[in-house]
């Protein structure tokens, strides 16, 4: 029997890589309802596309530690899980190769925190934003494609970025003005006039409003609703409650704590309100708290005390070394 919780890691967007790590813990329960010796162990990680049966869609052999029967894994970081469909259900089976039990049952179901790797795409769907700079959003009111057509015995030629319109075949006088200062006119009365586009000239009031607001949507509580109008724009961003099913429904809670200062830490405070993929808004006096250091450099034992309705603080008798990180998880029953 496996008790888990996970939830998707670094999902970041820079136009070039999206690494994706999955967070993973849990306890490891024999038959006999005991959990598992403390040890080092080769835990197997698999995701399918069904809750029973079907082809792995992912598949990892991961060597971690287990304390008190509780492991924490951070999958994605030997085989990545780039090639991992995340719009598709998916569930992940855990294993103890070696072992009678090299496959627990059931396999635990993703969450919606997994999914938010979905979103990583509807970020950049509607286009800039409406602050963006370095990039011409619209000319004369006029978005998208707009092309310059050559009329009257005019002749418009491009070099580079410099549009050029000729008028030399033209009879008469021919003068080309501007009503505001976005475009730059040389040579207004011809014989060739040369337009251009002055740097940060277009603002706000040149471009059509998409009806959203600059802002973060979603949290672990709400994900964001995004509508998008037939231009392939963003038309309004609202958010949703997680319906029940899209939820766990075991009360824990769990996070990786890094030390990135230069100096050893003696005592560290968590906060269980705002841990993610799941919070709790009270932590009941008889929860249970699982600390698993992920480094013994320097660290010889750790007691939990301060117990508040909104954390607990670990204490390090030896400090936790810079850069060590511990895990810990609440089971609040």
């Amino acid at each position: 029997m496996v008790v888990a919780s996970g939830h998707l890691m670094h999902a970041q967007v820079d136009g070039a890589s999206v690494p994706l790590h999955l967070s993973f813990q849990g306890v490891l329960i024999q038959p006999d309802g005991t959990v598992y010796a403390d040890g080092r162990y080769a835990v197997s990680v698999k995701l399918f596309p069904a809750a029973v049966g079907g082809t792995a869609v992912f598949e990892d052999v991961i060597s971690t530690t287990i304390v008190g029967g509780v492991f924490n894994l951070i999958i994605g970081e030997q085989e990545p899980l780039d090639n991992v469909d995340f719009t598709q259900q998916l569930w992940i089976e855990i294993g103890l190769p070696g072992t009678a039990q090299t496959a627990f049952e059931p396999r635990t179901r993703l969450t919606t925190a997994p999914y938010a790797a979905v979103a990583r795409q509807s970020v950049v769907a509607g286009g800039l934003t409406p602050n963006a700079t370095g990039a011409v959003r619209s000319l004369n009111g006029a978005q998208g494609d707009v092309n310059i057509v050559a009329a009257g015995g005019l002749v418009i030629t491009q070099d580079g970025n410099d549009v050029t319109i000729d008028a030399t075949a033209v009879k008469g006088i021919v003068t080309v003005t501007t009503q505001d200062s976005v475009l730059r006119v040389q040579n207004s009365t011809g014989p060739t006039v040369v337009l251009g586009v002055r740097d940060s000239s277009i603002t706000t009031r040149h471009l059509r409003s998409t009806g959203v607001t600059p802002g973060v949507y979603g949290d672990s509580l709400r994900i964001p609703r995004i509508t998008v109008d037939r231009d392939g724009r963003i038309a309004s961003i609202s958010t949703v409650p997680i319906g029940p099913t899209q939820t766990t429904t075991m009360p824990i809670a769990s996070g990786r704590y890094v030390n990135a200062t230069p100096n050893r830490q003696y005592s560290v405070t968590i906060n269980t309100t705002t841990a993610t993929p799941v919070a709790l808004p009270t932590l009941l006096p008889n929860a249970r708290i699982l600390i698993t250091i992920d480094s013994s450099d320097g660290t010889t034992t750790y007691a939990i005390s301060q117990r508040t309705v909104n954390g607990f603080t670990v204490s390090f008798a030896g400090g936790l070394a810079p850069n060590t990180s511990f895990s810990w998880m609440v089971i609040n029953l």
